[in-house]
């Protein structure tokens, strides 16, 4: 007779795999979007052959909720919560386990509104590109501490 992990609310380990292969493939995600930013988020910098400052670039906000899995349902980290519950192992720390969770929903919910803000940043009153580029530094920012959250939550479940 074999024991039943789904009346204790863990997954079976086909599914905690799978989860777990998620979740990596999701930091992955965010990693390669922070080690190359400025590739991926700047859209046009001023004319040709022209001297522009950052601050005067257009940007592209819609990578951060790409990369959180929040644009598309076959995004590695769609529906993270799922992926956190089909995840967790018994021989977690669920303290330790809690506050990764927590901090990852926290910091990329927050990096997701600084990059919604910064697609609206140049419309709104005082707005411009100087505040586009002000709110996609708190989005990057924020989305480092989500990528930190991450890393911890997949070295609890043997991820990394």
């Amino acid at each position: 007779r074999t024991l039943s992990l789904a009346p204790l609310g863990l997954a079976r380990p086909s599914l905690a795999a799978d989860a777990t292969e998620r979740l990596r493939a999701g930091y992955d995600g965010i990693e390669a979007l922070l080690k190359n930013w400025d590739k991926e988020t700047f859209i046009k910098c001023g004319q040709e052959g022209q001297v522009t400052l950052a601050a005067e670039c257009d940007r592209d906000a819609n990578k951060v909720p790409a990369a959180l899995g929040l644009k598309s349902t076959d995004a590695p980290l769609f529906k993270v919560e799922k992926l956190f519950k089909a995840a967790i192992t018994p021989d977690v720390d669920i303290d330790a386990w809690n506050l990764a969770t927590e901090q990852f929903v926290q910091h990329s919910t927050s990096a997701q509104e600084y990059a919604y803000t910064a697609s609206f940043g140049e419309y709104n009153p005082s707005g411009g590109k100087d505040q586009v580029a002000k709110y996609m530094d708190l989005s990057k920012d924020e989305l480092v501490l989500a990528r930190d959250a991450l890393r911890d939550v997949l070295k609890q479940i043997g991820g990394l």
